[in-house]
């Protein structure tokens, strides 16, 4: 569990650093050759940043603390990200107005070649990120579609050099009305800008609380918890979402009569059952309480066992 807890904070970690270079490179050589399809990259990249940066401080935190998941549900890198992400939200609305007002007013300049080339390496560089973070979810048994290999950035990059593209070509062949293309690419990119800004702020606002199960998955869970030796009954599983990965909350039930030492014991052991069986739950918080006969649970015990300790 430590192993895949390392593996996953790497590959977030890695994520992390190349998103925040993408957005100062790209942001300082959008402001130099005045291009606003570059400039409203950035702010995607940033986005992406600051998605990818909740879920490092995210996993970090599980991984050095346990307790920290449960102990309060507004954990200021969760308060951290909805500033963060309303701040992207305000850069995105403002770079769509004046991307409208330069289309509106037309653009009398073309963005320089350093624009087009920043893009293009920019698009390798975050290709190969997302390719790295899916080899590093691959590894801690994340499925595809759990990893969400969102290439939002790389279509918002993709977007910036069709602009910066043809407003460059625009000024080489003397074809003023290419111009336009460059502010035209920043209003669409600041539309995604927006959406995921949107989508970070309703995504830390879900993860405050439980998330809900599907049937399938539920059961799952729970069988493997009851198949633990030393758990009478189990009161509840829960998931929340931290990134990527999963942090289970469950409370069992254990023969009363045993020491406080053996219940916790028991709690170990479905702790790394559930850490080494099902790859992306991340970790598990255990509450261990006594069985009382009066709830109608199942047990996988032998009835004659749960009999010598309810009488």
């Amino acid at each position: 569990m430590e192993q895949h807890s390392v593996t996953a904070e790497r590959g977030s970690l890695v994520s992390l650093w190349g998103l925040l270079g993408l957005f100062i490179v790209k942001g300082t050589v959008g402001w130099m050759t005045g291009s606003k399809a570059l400039l409203a990259d950035a702010c995607h990249s940033a986005a992406d940043c600051a998605s990818t940066a909740t879920s490092y401080l995210g996993i970090r935190k599980a991984r050095t603390d346990p307790n920290a998941m449960s102990s309060s549900r507004k954990q200021p890198e969760s308060m951290a990200a909805i500033v963060l992400s309303a701040l992207l939200l305000v850069v995105g609305i403002e770079i769509g107005i004046s991307s409208v007002r330069s289309v509106a007013n037309g653009v009398d300049e073309a963005p320089g070649v350093g624009a087009v080339i920043v893009i293009a390496i920019g698009i390798g560089v975050r290709e190969g990120l997302v390719r790295y973070k899916r080899s590093s979810d691959l590894r801690c048994g994340i499925r595809g579609d759990r990893a969400g290999d969102n290439r939002s950035d790389i279509f918002a990059s993709l977007t910036a050099l069709v602009g910066t593209s043809g407003a460059f070509i625009g000024g080489l062949y003397d074809m003023p009305f290419l111009y336009v293309l460059d502010p035209a690419a920043g209003l669409v990119i600041s539309v995604f800008v927006i959406r995921m800004g949107y989508r970070l702020i309703a995504g830390v606002l879900r993860s405050s609380d439980h998330s809900v199960m599907d049937d399938a998955d539920a059961q799952t869970l729970l069988e493997a918890v009851q198949r633990v030796d030393g758990v009478v009954a189990v009161d509840e599983v829960k998931a929340r979402e931290q990134g990527h990965y999963v942090i289970l909350d469950v409370i069992i039930r254990v023969n009363p009569r045993i020491s406080v030492f053996e219940g916790q014991d028991v709690a170990l052991r479905v702790r790394r059952q559930l850490t080494k069986r099902f790859l992306h739950v991340m970790d598990a918080n255990v509450k261990v309480q006594p069985y009382d006969p009066g709830f109608p649970y199942k047990s996988n015990h032998q009835e004659d066992e749960l009999a010598s300790f309810v009488q």
